[in-house]
């Protein structure tokens, strides 16, 4: 297992599409903070007015996790089809290794790589906006943690990339097949995370008598307020959501959330750290269950 381990590590520090990919984290790093800068620069009393979490990085420290998932997949599927098509794993298996020992060999390597890169996008932005924006108003066991959450969402995503480009034996197709899962986790994470924050409830207002313009509730205590433009007397009601998530159905949406590893990730983008103790332990699950799955398929593969 050492000399799968050295052999694979010196492998990627050799990898093109490795270093692309930390130049691509580096360089998103210091591009989202550049437009901020820009984007302050421009409207600056705006910022002044909204406060200092807005003004400095505080945003923008995580992200980069949405975008670095598909560099993570890119790599992925090259890293692993590029063995399979200059015959490497046939070799390796030629010469003994387990094959047990060659998935878990390139899960380490793969999550390692998934790791430099996320951890690169957040040290560049966190540098870049020290200098440009006036760095943050998070405290460090803040950035700590959410970038302990980060790497582990990251990892867990690596591991299932991982089962399908080792079950796929053509690097086109795995590079294919992994971009495409992650766009598909991506959009479901972005429709469960809009369904859940959607309001239990809305407000309608409905415009009164012209002349209920004085005053200020109606006739059941109903709030009234006044249009500026056409000066009418408005109700304000309260009306249920019909769309609102209820039950059972709200409950698969929260785990869904908390389960997906892009789901984290858009978690960790929003700060939100409600749930950063159960996403590490979903993604401790996630690895195991797709190594051991991962291992299973690739002892039954036929290699050709």
């Amino acid at each position: 297992m050492n000399k799968l381990l050295s052999a694979e590590f010196a492998r990627l520090s050799k990898s093109f599409v490795f270093k692309m990919g930390l130049c691509f984290s580096a360089g998103l790093g210091a591009f989202i903070i550049l437009m901020r800068w820009m984007d302050v620069k421009k409207h600056s009393q705006a910022y002044a007015e909204l406060g200092a979490e807005y003004y400095g990085a505080d945003g923008l420290i995580f992200v980069g996790g949405i975008y670095i998932v598909f560099a993570v997949a890119v790599f992925v599927g090259i890293f692993i089809g590029t063995e399979y098509g200059d015959g490497t794993i046939r070799n390796k298996l030629a010469v003994g290794h387990m094959r047990k020992n060659i998935y878990l060999s390139k899960l380490a390597v793969c999550g390692f790589a998934s790791l430099l890169m996320h951890v690169m996008y957040i040290v560049v932005s966190l540098a870049a906006g020290s200098l440009m924006l006036g760095g943050t108003t998070m405290e460090i066991k803040e950035i700590l943690a959410f970038t302990a959450a980060g790497v582990t969402a990251m990892w867990a995503m690596t591991a299932i990339l991982l089962l399908i480009s080792m079950s796929v034996q053509s690097k086109a197709a795995g590079s294919v097949a992994c971009l495409l899962v992650t766009m598909v986790m991506l959009f479901a994470s972005l429709t469960i995370w809009q369904k859940l924050s959607a309001p239990e409830y809305y407000d309608t207002y409905d415009y009164e008598d012209e002349n209920a313009g004085e005053a200020i509730t109606g006739e059941d205590d109903t709030p009234i307020y006044v249009d500026g433009d056409t000066g009418k007397a408005m109700t304000k009601e309260r009306v249920k959501n019909p769309r609102y998530l209820t039950g059972t159905k709200r409950k698969v949406y929260e785990f869904l959330n908390n389960f997906l590893p892009v789901s984290q990730l858009y978690q960790i983008v929003m700060n939100d750290a409600s749930h950063l103790g159960l996403m590490a332990v979903y993604d401790c699950l996630i690895i195991l269950l797709t190594a051991g799955l991962g291992v299973i398929i690739f002892k039954k593969k036929d290699l050709k």
